[in-house]
């Protein structure tokens, strides 16, 4: 690639200015300088310009549309924002289209009732559409307020999620996407193939998939959803329905090719199990540090909370030798690591069990079980 940065409005008025006639006035304010200064600063502007238009040709620089481009001609498409569907739960019938805020000052959104769900003992719940694309959706839980007048109601709240909100792809995301397309070449049902046609349906963040574990023509691939969490029954049934539907009345995945799979696979669809982990440890406070734990304690757990979210980020990371098998392991040292970096007001920290055990807990990754981490308590001894 070519080098513009040295293109500056300075360098091209210098380089012009070495171009004139010295025994001629050059200094700042004189003629000369006066009208070339104008001409080197459009110049540099469109060294700047030139440099975006070679950025935007290759993937790992390209952004915005131009990724866009580039990454259909691998056929994907950047997925939307989608909006979050919630249960409503009420104490009156509502009518379909009612609207509700919800009570949480600058994130508050807008849901739109849907369907009914059921009714038992005048509670009524329906289905809640938010108006608002993305994860701020998912967000709340607890009380909201009717936008839309209805006589008769007095209690409102909005809990379960059925459909999470997820937020546009952003570059990386699809950029990720993109160069796993050259890794395999997706055909004919391969695991590449899989991955591809899993991967870019809205909602799925993550995808593991087991070719062959229950016996020749099976299939076994397991999702995460927006913010590599499990996934929910309804984004479960939805990439199901698309991948490998059932016959019409039964249960089971058809292997007679009625979806993206081709015939003679059953694939079933399922996500992963969430192990909360439980984090005790000791700290050594920098001396002169008094209350650590009252004022370090948010700190810290997040520190950890990141660390666990970066291994999460590799859930789908398949190791490949003679079997396709997935590996996760959270390490002690990098809790500590993560500690350290991220709190001066720690000097040490030793003695870490996670859920009670010392030393690295590796997740079980299999087709019977597949995990996936998230924090639960840190509980810090001095």
């Amino acid at each position: 690639m070519i080098d513009f940065s040295g293109y500056t409005k300075a360098a091209i008025q210098k380089d012009m200015l070495s171009q004139v006639d010295d025994t001629l006035d050059k200094r700042e304010g004189s003629i000369i300088y006066t009208a070339t200064a104008p001409v080197a600063w459009h110049l540099e502007g469109d060294y700047l310009t030139l440099d975006q238009v070679q950025k935007n040709a290759f993937p790992t620089t390209a952004v915005g549309e131009s990724l866009e481009l580039l990454a259909a001609s691998r056929g994907l498409t950047r997925k939307a924002a989608t909006a979050a569907v919630r249960v409503g739960t009420f104490d009156a019938e509502i009518a379909e289209g009612s609207a509700f805020r919800t009570i949480n000052a600058g994130d508050s959104v807008v849901f739109v009732s849907g369907d009914l769900i059921d009714n038992s003992n005048d509670v009524y719940h329906y289905h809640l559409t938010c108006q608002t694309a993305g994860t701020i959706g998912n967000a709340y839980t607890g009380a909201i307020l009717p936008v839309t007048a209805i006589v008769g109601l007095t209690s409102a709240s909005i809990g379960e999620i059925t459909t999470e909100g997820t937020d546009t792809e952003t570059d990386e995301e699809l950029l990720a996407r993109y160069l796993a397309t050259f890794d395999t070449e997706p055909f004919g049902g391969n695991i590449s193939a899989y991955r591809q046609a899993i991967l870019a349906l809205d909602g799925v963040a993550a995808v593991q998939v087991y070719p062959a574990y229950n016996g020749g023509g099976t299939v076994l691939c397991s999702i995460l959803g927006s913010g590599l969490v499990p996934a929910s029954q309804t984004l479960i049934d939805t990439v199901q329905a698309y991948i490998c539907p059932p016959e019409d009345g039964e249960t089971t995945p058809s292997a007679s090719g009625y979806g993206y799979a081709p015939i003679g696979a059953a694939v079933t669809i399922t996500t992963a199990e969430n192990l909360r982990l439980n984090i005790t440890m000791t700290v050594t406070w920098v001396t002169g540090v008094s209350d650590g734990v009252a004022s370090y304690q948010t700190d810290i757990e997040e520190a950890i909370s990141a660390y666990i979210d970066s291994v999460c980020e590799t859930w789908g990371d398949a190791l490949v030798s003679q079997t396709v098998s997935y590996s996760m392991t959270v390490y002690v040292s990098r809790i500590i690591a993560a500690v350290l970096n991220a709190v001066t007001a720690v000097e040490n920290v030793s003695d870490v069990t996670i859920n009670g055990e010392s030393g690295d807990l590796t997740l079980t990754e299999n087709a019977a079980l597949q995990q996936i981490p998230s924090l639960g308590s840190v509980t810090i001894n001095e």
